[in-house]
C-alpha cells in the first residue's frame, strides 16, 4: 500500500478533510449493517463486498470525489433493504441522497421495462452517475466471470452481459 507522507492528504497530494472520511466511514458501516446478512444471489459472497468494490473502483478515480465515493456505499440500501431516500438524505445529506436516488430503480419494475429504463435513464444523467453505474456493472461482470462452471448461468449472464453493455454504451466519453 502506498501511503501518503503527509497525513490528511491522498497519494497525489489532494487535501482530504476529516468530515468527508468521516462520512465515507459512516457510509461504510451504515452499509454493512444494512446489508447484514445479505449475499450475492450468484456468488453468494457477503453483499457487503460489493458495495466495497465499487467505492474501490470510485476511490481510485482521480479527482477524488467524497461524495461519489459515499454514494457507491449506499447505492443499494433503498432497493435491498428498509432504508429509505430520506433516511439517507437525513443521514448523509441530499447530495448524496440525490445519486443514490438516480441509480434506485423505481420500485415494481422489472424484467426489461427495468432494464430499458436503466440504460435511458443512465443516458440522461450526469457524469458522476455514469461512473457509479459503470463501477457497479464492472463489479458485476467481474462476480459472473469469476462464478464456479456449477453457478454459473449461460443464458441469464448473457441476458446480463447484453444489458450491461448497452448501459456502458450510454455512458463512453467518461473516463480515458
Amino acid at each position: 500500500m502506498n501511503q501518503s507522507p503527509d497525513p490528511g492528504k491522498g497519494e497525489s497530494g489532494e487535501t482530504i478533510r476529516a468530515a468527508e472520511a468521516r462520512r465515507i466511514a459512516d457510509a461504510t458501516l451504515f452499509a454493512a449493517r444494512a446489508h447484514a446478512g445479505q449475499v450475492r444471489e450468484d456468488s453468494g459472497e457477503p453483499y457487503v463486498n460489493h458495495l466495497a468494490e465499487v467505492a474501490a473502483f470510485l476511490s481510485a478515480l482521480e479527482p477524488f470525489d467524497p461524495v461519489l465515493v459515499t454514494a457507491a456505499w449506499l447505492h443499494d440500501v433503498v432497493e435491498d433493504t428498509a432504508f429509505t431516500l430520506d433516511d439517507i438524505q437525513m443521514l448523509f445529506g441530499s447530495e448524496v441522497a440525490e445519486l443514490v436516488s438516480d441509480v434506485t430503480d423505481p420500485p415494481g419494475i422489472k424484467g426489461k421495462a427495468r432494464r430499458d429504463r436503466q440504460v435511458t435513464h443512465t443516458r440522461e444523467s450526469g457524469p458522476r452517475v455514469k461512473l457509479l453505474k459503470l463501477a457497479d456493472k464492472t463489479s458485476n461482470v467481474e462476480e459472473l466471470i469469476g462464478l464456479p462452471a456449477d453457478r454459473f448461468d449461460r443464458k441469464g449472464n448473457e441476458r446480463y452481459l447484453k444489458w450491461a453493455r448497452r448501459v456502458v454504451d450510454v455512458c463512453r466519453g467518461l473516463a480515458p
